[in-house]
């Protein structure tokens, strides 16, 4: 009986969703963007919500309560989008992550807005993305997991954002052209994770040749990204011929300027890439054959061309009047294919051999280029404000831009207060050159909330930081909660005092006698009390059940151990160099306690799952050959990088499930015993055949196969709470 009465209210169910009417968009493609938007991530109450656009010499939005529905106006798609951003977040206390796993909970009913509120954008740049962000975030994501980080980007509005995906398959077609085979081309590209660094002229067939089906799925997937984010507002940034050749070219074009660069970081020259120089005839040709065929693949309404030229290696020459004339070169094959075509250069070359790019170098390379046709963009200012040291870029358009992270390194970090600081600076220092802001986040890391807050300064602001702090911290606990306010109080004010870079984690770091392991060095920027004390605080807080809460229970809770494990480890190598075994042993027992305990922390939250990393590279394989590639190309960026025992190694280092406990502690394990052992042999420690048993253990754990959890485990919450009480008195000691 039980079973036929639900048989008829499951029939009876289907049939009303069969009767329902479907709903209808607006006749406005601006306005029914965004009410697609708003369905996606409030299917309840999106009907309660409506749009219009209203056209206006700024750019702006305004939100207000009529007749019991929500009315967000604005000048533009992307403008609505921001207003509905902020309304989630400001009134509703609504998060909306970048990862499609996290459910938005939606509210039961919507508040009202006293009044109109209205925004205005200071500046309609705002730029998003990194060229190093396809390789150590984004590589493996399917539509569904794109899908969201647009809807993320627009309710931020973002109106630029680099577009990389699928580019390979025009360049297959482009060099085809040219007379060179499928085999000779893939075989020049490098590995899917590895393609940023392909695309930037460092490196070429790296963990290559990529497989046709790679390349068959992203050419789909680009499709889907850039007609979503025109639809959105924002501007896809796409791919332009810079001279990167193939090395097979200079054997059908013997007499054409090509030559090879320089070795990129500690790569073999095998790896090195190949240049063609503009001044050669050769070089327009290219150009023009790639942007007919990107544009047959993607459309003709992207502008925007992002071209680096010399990103990490040195050119042909120094002289200013060849970097002046491969510029003005590069851009004339931009402009007579596309007349409306602007040029988007990284400003982190001149930062990375600063040595060599000096002001003379500088000038020469950016001025050829006509005003409002380059936009420079201003990579690293956290760190070094490239504009303040160029008289603001020589009068060319800039973006001010805020990096966060090298390699997606799990880190909490970022200045707040230096930022605001300098995102004030710049508006009053380069008032009519300075037309962005962005975040060229190489990763998406464990810090989203820098990256929100450096958005939201590109419009005119609601409140001081102290208030907008407490609107974010409402945001992650779904509610006004004076414990979460106090917490992220004490975070932005005591602990979020790191700048950005390899500042980073220690327990995924090689372990040496001297601490010093390259992309490793411990931070000292706050004490870990602070964190602790917030941490603590953060725990307090009541029935907070929202993703971010749950992720910043996890994520504190690492970086409080963390930063535990490495006062440890410094303790560690004094009690080694003063010869007392049983401090020694003590606190290695105690280290490894704190690796486990970690490995079973991170396990509880999808983003530190290092098997769902290797789950989803596994995924775009069509047969066990291609999973297995896939693999082992996802494993090496996050350990070895490149080849065996050179300086990369460990550069993408993370707190991951997975990797800690079966990469990082192997070789803890193996350092502490060898210490412990040392003093009781009395022989010295041999660190050489440690490093290379490391060297040997690593290339060997990135070429296998083992299976890890793609799930979640555990309750996040509850692991977060217990760690604090297990470690809160000896953090404390």
């Amino acid at each position: 009986m039980k079973t036929i009465r639900f048989l008829l209210i499951l029939s009876c169910f289907l049939e009303a969703v069969a009767c329902s009417p479907k709903r209808t968009w607006s006749d406005d493609p601006q306005v029914a963007a965004v009410e697609q938007l708003c369905e996606r991530l409030l299917p309840r109450q999106s009907k309660s919500i409506y749009f219009t656009i209203e056209p206006a010499d700024e750019e702006f939005y305004a939100l207000e309560t009529e007749d019991g529905r929500l009315h967000i106006s604005g000048s533009s798609v992307n403008a609505l989008a921001r207003g509905l951003g902020d309304y989630l977040r400001d009134w509703c206390h609504i998060g909306v992550t970048w990862f499609v796993r996290d459910k938005v909970q939606e509210p039961r009913r919507l508040p009202s807005v006293e009044g109109r509120v209205q925004r205005r954008a200071l500046l309609d740049k705002r730029f998003f993305l990194n060229y190093c962000t396809y390789g150590y975030s984004l590589p493996w994501w399917k539509w569904e997991d794109w899908e969201r980080l647009i809807d993320w980007m627009a309710l931020h509005g973002v109106t630029l954002a680099l577009a990389n995906t699928g580019q390979e398959s025009v360049w297959l077609e482009t060099w085809q052209e040219f007379g060179l085979s499928e085999e000779q081309i893939r075989s020049y590209f490098t590995g899917p994770a590895y393609l940023p660094w392909h695309r930037m002229t460092n490196i070429d067939h790296w963990q290559g040749p990529l497989p046709q089906s790679w390349l068959d799925g992203q050419l789909a997937l680009q499709k889907k990204i850039i007609a979503r984010e025109n639809s959105l507002g924002i501007s896809p940034i796409l791919g332009s011929f810079t001279g990167h050749v193939p090395a097979a070219l200079k054997e059908k074009y013997p007499k054409a300027q090509i030559e090879r660069l320089n070795r990129w970081s500690s790569f073999d020259q095998a790896y090195s890439a190949w240049y063609l120089n503009p001044a050669d005839s050769l070089f327009r040709i290219i150009q023009s054959t790639f942007l007919e065929k990107q544009k047959e693949a993607f459309g003709g309404d992207c502008h925007i061309y992002g071209a680096d030229l010399f990103n990490e290696v040195n050119p042909p020459s120094w002289e200013p009047s060849y970097l002046s004339e491969a510029a003005r070169l590069t851009y004339d094959a931009l402009r007579e294919n596309d007349p409306e075509a602007i040029w988007l250069q990284m400003s982190w070359l001149f930062w990375h051999k600063r040595n060599m790019w000096t002001p003379e170098r500088i000038e020469a390379y950016i001025k050829p280029v006509p005003k409002d046709r380059l936009i420079m963009l201003d990579y690293f200012c956290e760190n070094v404000e490239i504009y303040r040291q160029t008289d603001n870029f020589y009068g060319q358009d800039f973006i001010w831009s805020y990096l966060g992270n090298f390699g997606g390194a799990t880190m909490m970090a970022g200045n707040f207060e230096d930022i605001s600081m300098k995102l004030d600076r710049v508006y009053a220092d380069a008032p009519d050159e300075c037309v962005g802001i962005g975040c060229t986040l190489e990763g998406l890391d464990v810090n989203p909330i820098m990256y929100e807050y450096v958005l939201d300064r590109a419009w005119e602001r609601l409140g001081d930081d102290a208030s907008w702090i407490e609107r974010y911290a409402d945001c992650h606990s779904g509610k006004s909660d004076e414990h979460v306010r106090k917490a992220w109080k004490i975070v932005c004010e005591k602990v979020q005092k790191q700048k950005s870079g390899h500042v980073v984690s220690q327990i995924p770091a090689r372990p040496r006698l001297d601490g010093q392991a390259k992309w490793n060095i411990p931070s000292s920027a706050y004490s870990n009390l602070d964190l602790l004390d917030a941490w603590g605080e953060l725990l307090q807080a009541d029935g907070c059940q929202t993703p971010e809460y749950r992720f910043d229970c996890v994520n504190w809770a690492r970086q409080c151990l963390d930063n535990y494990f490495t006062e440890l480890y410094a303790g560690l190598r004094e009690d080694y160099a003063a010869g007392d075994l049983e401090g020694v042993s003590a606190k290695g027992a105690r280290m490894m306690e704190i690796l486990r305990d970690v490995d079973k922390l991170v396990a509880s939250d999808a983003y530190f799952l290092m098997g769902k990393w290797i789950s989803d590279a596994r995924l775009w394989g069509t047969t066990e050959v291609e999973k297995n590639y896939y693999e082992t190309n996802a494993r090496m960026l996050l350990t070895c990088w490149g080849e065996k025992g050179k300086i990369l190694n460990d550069y993408a280092n993370r707190d991951w499930n997975g990797l800690i406990g079966t990469y990082y502690l192997p070789r803890w394990e193996k350092f502490i015993t060898g210490l412990s052992e040392s003093l009781r042999s009395g022989e010295p420690f041999d660190e050489a055949a440690f490093l290379a048993w490391c060297s040997d253990f690593e290339w060997e754990w990135a070429h296998s196969f083992s299976k890890m959890p793609s799930k979640p485990v555990g309750n996040p919450c509850r692991l977060s709470r217990a760690l604090y009480e297990k470690y809160k008195e000896y953090i404390r000691a």
